[in-house]
């Protein structure tokens, strides 16, 4: 049984674990909420979701006051849940969903795996660690926080079609030459209006860069971002591309040499496992700021440049041609980067699943 959700940084790791061990004969469900990400991916990729009632602690007192009936709640829903699927394993990844499921667990005595994506580790995680019998981390700086007995740094988990992705079938998909700089702006799924006003202010600055841009500018943005580019590229060397949606994302990264983006725990696990240099740009509205904790992460080891989201507009054009035209720097970042990355995170988590919870799959209890 796996919970977590909410958003896409904690949905994808359980989905990518469950992917596996359903792979070799496990049954797999969810726990989450009618509200996150969950409750329209999960079912898509063909796994049960069963929806609890949950909600998040942020607010005013009589919204805590309401979070914590809530969650209670929810505890009833889990423990209602686990007596009637008897679950092996609960892994949670993440998310206010995980709060109510940890506290059914220990009621019912089930094991836990717990799964921390980012170097500051979210509320419920850090609260309700001593719930779980193993914490599989993806930064050594979160360590800190959780019973140190307990941890491990595997990483977090990676699709494989981006670890597999070659720089050749990246460049060939979009039809780059080989030798030409590619720099990606990926403001996440839905974009990010900083990150996409600072490209636009770029633009007369780079182009008469020999480069080719591939900047993710969102769904909603794209006809506005291509019409105020348009009078700005006129007769210049630049190659510049928008997209409102990206969904060969793995041949995108297998063709940059200089990614901008979001500092999201997944966006970093991608970056680090192919080796990509980056300027990352912190969400200011994370919760607990945790990206720019992330950001701080990958910029101290040398594999990234950071940049505060106020200030994007202005630094990004210096910044990347810094940078792009440094093939030395850019080399020893993405040494920096390959260093930290942890491409058999997945590998690993399994591994441990096995080693400290035994097999799981149809041969025990019922799933």
């Amino acid at each position: 049984m796996l919970a977590g959700g909410g958003t896409g940084g904690h949905l994808y790791p359980g989905l990518a674990i469950a992917d596996r061990l359903r792979s070799q004969g496990a049954t797999c469900r969810f726990v989450g909420t009618t509200r996150g990400l969950e409750a329209r991916v999960v079912p898509q990729r063909g796994y049960p979701l069963h929806t609890i009632h949950a909600r998040g602690l942020a607010g005013r007192p009589w919204h805590k006051a309401l979070a914590a009936l809530t969650c209670l709640w929810g505890v009833l829903d889990c423990v209602g849940l686990m007596h009637h699927h008897r679950p092996q394993l609960v892994i949670v990844t993440g998310g206010y969903v995980c709060a109510p499921v940890l506290l059914a667990s220990a009621v019912r005595r089930i094991p836990v795996l717990m799964m921390e994506q980012n170097a500051l580790p979210g509320k419920v995680n850090r609260k309700l660690a001593g719930l779980a019998q193993h914490i599989c981390l993806s930064f050594e700086e979160s360590r800190k926080y959780f019973p140190g007995d307990r941890c491990q740094v595997t990483g977090n988990p990676v699709r494989q079609e981006i670890l597999e992705a070659s720089r050749g079938e990246g460049r060939r998909h979009f039809d780059i030459d080989s030798d030409r700089k590619v720099l990606l702006v990926t403001g996440a799924s839905q974009g990010a209006a900083s990150l996409n006003e600072a490209v636009l202010k770029s633009l007369p600055q780079w182009r008469d860069r020999p480069w080719t841009i591939l900047h993710l500018t969102g769904p909603h943005h794209k006809e506005m971002v291509e019409e105020k580019a348009r009078p700005l590229l006129q007769d210049c060397m630049l190659d510049y591309r928008a997209f409102g949606y990206m969904g060969e994302m793995h041949l995108a990264y297998a063709a940059a040499d200089l990614v901008v983006g979001r500092a999201g725990a997944t966006t970093l696990a991608e970056l680090t496992a192919k080796g990509l240099p980056s300027i990352l740009v912190a969400y200011p509205f994370a919760a607990d700021r945790h990206q720019d904790y992330n950001a701080e992460a990958l910029a101290s080891r040398g594999a990234a440049v950071k940049l505060d989201d106020s200030g994007v507009v202005e630094l990004l054009a210096d910044t990347v041609a810094g940078l792009m035209e440094d093939s030395q720097r850019l080399g020893k970042m993405a040494e920096a980067s390959l260093a930290g990355g942890r491409p058999q995170a997945l590998d690993k988590i399994v591994e441990l699943i096995e080693r400290e919870f035994g097999p799981i799959g149809n041969q025990g209890p019922r799933g």
